[in-house]
């Protein structure tokens, strides 16, 4: 296996706060990325999956020469699609937070925000008309696709 360094920051300051998160699953998301992303100054956002935690995603920031410089896992908030055909809507779940303002960006599309300012979900009315429902194309997402039957 490789050596792989870690900066001050990660072993004084990330892993005593998440004491919980261990420098294996860092090295495997490098190793057996989901995705890999580059990012200003000279750093990488590593995203992959850890068994231990759920099958949860891990992101991993390093620098070029693959330094450690963060770990955390991600949000863990599933997107859920829920299309209604006796009514024609497709509510789109983004978080598992509460909207607390709404607003129609056009006719029977209306946004959802939580108290944050942050988007929640996305509600569409007359779904069928607005969107092609009878296919579901996802191209380079960082997880698994689960199908629930209606």
């Amino acid at each position: 296996m490789k050596k792989y360094n870690y900066t001050e920051y990660f072993e004084k300051e990330v892993l005593r706060k998440r004491p919980y998160l261990k420098k294996e699953w860092c090295i495997g998301v490098i190793e057996n990325p989901l995705r890999v992303e580059a990012q200003e100054h000279n750093r990488y956002r590593f995203w992959g999956t850890v068994e231990e935690l759920g099958d949860r995603i891990l992101r991993v920031v390093t620098l070029s020469d693959r330094t450690a410089i963060t770990l955390f896992p991600t949000g863990g908030i599933k997107m859920k699609l829920n299309y209604y055909p006796e009514t024609d809507s497709l509510y789109i779940d983004l978080s598992e937070k509460k909207s607390a303002e709404s607003k129609e960006i056009s006719e029977g599309v209306v946004l959802d925000y939580d108290a944050e300012g942050n988007l929640v979900g996305i509600d569409i009315d007359n779904a069928s008309t607005k969107i092609q429902l009878k296919e579901l194309i996802l191209s380079r997402l960082p997880s698994n696709v689960h199908t629930v039957a209606a």
